[in-house]
């Protein structure tokens, strides 16, 4: 079988089980229509890396679908349903070595410092980033992300394990929509204005629900219970934007986004496999 975890290629094509391999097709067909680099010309490299995992995740589950599941048993006799839960964990991530957690964490973890920064000083409030020591305090914010996410695509250049390879994007990304700050759009018809403002909102709840988790201690008390949510609210009007915006400054915000969200599941599903803290 190809070497992809298993659990990984379900999580790529959001898959829960077995599906008929018509449908697999389908699902990669999809996914290369949104991911292929040609169709994500803003975004190049974090394009190719995309597209690298998509078409690993399908030779791993095409490998898997064409297994028989009752090759051993005979004429009349009624087979268990399979223990899918035992099938998806035959191929776990392997877990850090001490020495690549060494190395890895105090990186990763000095990122989330700055990201922790920039959530408390100008994410919700705006007008922050332009007042005194607030103003200091969000720049220190964007330095340090700068800072550490060039440390993770540095070692990320030499340690391919999963877990580093995800928060290197991650980080790249994340900064990327710091620096960029609250999407501005070129003049357009006025039927797009109402696109605009829900995608400025969807960036707004994607980070609330990236602040809620990685950082509990920020959580509105009212907020409490929404985060899922706010992920998959926000995962929605991320892909309505880039279905409607095909080219421009508009479609590339919508990838931005996108690939943001993309990202950061990719995160939680590693930590929920036990191989990534956080």
């Amino acid at each position: 079988m190809p070497g992809m975890e298993l659990r990984r290629a379900l999580a790529i094509f959001r898959l829960a089980g077995r599906v008929p391999m018509e449908d697999l097709n389908n699902s990669f067909r999809n996914l290369v229509k949104k991911y292929h680099p040609d169709k994500v010309r803003d975004y190049p490299e974090w394009a190719h890396e995309r597209m690298a995992e998509i078409n690993d995740a399908y030779e791993t589950l095409a490998a898997w679908l064409a297994e028989s599941p009752g090759v051993d048993e005979q004429p009349g006799e009624t087979r268990e349903q399979p223990d899918f839960e035992r099938e998806i964990h035959r191929r776990e991530t392997p877990a850090f070595t001490d020495r690549a957690a060494a190395r890895f964490y105090p990186l990763f973890n000095a990122f989330l410092d700055g990201l922790g920064l920039y959530y408390q000083y100008g994410l919700e409030k705006t007008a922050y980033r332009k007042e005194g020591v607030r103003r200091f305090r969000y720049r220190e914010a964007i330095r340090s992300a700068e800072k550490y996410r060039d440390g993770l695509e540095q070692l990320a250049e030499k340690v391919k394990h999963p877990a580093v390879q995800s928060a290197a994007r991650f980080s790249r990304l994340m900064a990327a929509d710091m620096i960029i700050g609250d999407p501005v759009f070129p003049p357009g018809p006025a039927a797009w204005s109402n696109f605009d403002r829900r995608i400025r909102s969807a960036r707004r709840k994607f980070d609330s629900a990236v602040r809620d988790i990685l950082f509990p201690e920020l959580m509105p008390s009212h907020r409490k219970g929404q985060t899922t949510a706010l992920l998959y609210s926000s995962y929605t009007e991320f892909i309505l934007y880039v279905t409607v915006f095909t080219e421009g400054e508009r479609r590339k915000t919508g990838i931005l986004q996108a690939a943001r969200y993309d990202a950061f599941m990719d995160l939680l599903e590693l930590r929920n496999e036990g191989i990534l803290q956080f």
